[in-house]
């Protein structure tokens, strides 16, 4: 028997599936929901009726996306909260730095669902409202209770900071390699990675005072 013919029809249907929505999440962010249908299936490798098949309407698909940039960001959201309730693993500016460092180098490595989320805030900013109780706010109280045991300060005091640096992890996770050697005065993208790592990391000590 054949390793294609041994390959399980879930396995297939689950991996086109996968392979439509990753490209339709990195022509959303890139044009925003101008993006056809016939875009996503020649990229995805698809014919239109097969992306009609798992999706539907190009409002089902666009929809099917923003969950999955979600499900992103919980694993990030889930990852710096990890990093940072390792209280015993060093002084709470070593757990920043690790969470900071973890947090940036997540965010460019899932890069198209940064950007399909600040999309969608640059158009009607703010994100989705059914997304705020879901999403934001028990990430930033969570978050600053987090810091707020580390540090003794008081969680309503690192709000508005914690914030701040989500915003500017954000816009660098996004930043195209050219931009982020142009803005550093780098020559190769590792060395402005490291740099705009290092200047994340400096950041989130100047703002939270510690």
């Amino acid at each position: 028997m054949s390793p294609s013919m041994a390959r399980p029809v879930n396995a297939d249907a689950a991996a086109t599936r996968q392979r439509i929505l990753e490209s339709a999440t990195l022509l959303f962010s890139e044009q925003g929901a101008k993006s056809s249908v016939r875009e996503i299936a020649k990229s995805a490798g698809v014919s239109l009726a097969m992306v009609h098949h798992y999706f539907g309407s190009k409002q089902d698909l666009y929809a099917a996306c923003v969950d999955a940039m979600y499900e992103e960001l919980a694993e990030l959201r889930d990852h710096l909260q990890a990093s940072l309730a390792q209280g015993g693993a060093g002084s709470i500016g070593e757990l920043l730095e690790q969470a900071i460092r973890a947090g940036f180098r997540f965010a460019r490595a899932h890069q198209p669902a940064m950007r399909l989320m600040l999309r969608q805030v640059v158009s009607v900013g703010a994100i989705d409202a059914s997304r705020v109780d879901e999403f934001l706010v028990p990430f930033l109280e969570q978050g600053s209770r987090l810091i707020a045991g580390l540090s003794g300060r008081s969680p309503e005091s690192l709000r508005l900071p914690l914030q701040s640096l989500i915003f500017l992890n954000g816009r660098y996770a996004i930043a195209d390699e050219q931009e982020l050697m142009l803005v550093t005065r780098t020559e190769t993208p590792e060395a402005a990675l490291e740099a705009v790592e290092d200047h994340l990391v400096e950041s989130a000590h100047l703002t939270l005072g510690f």
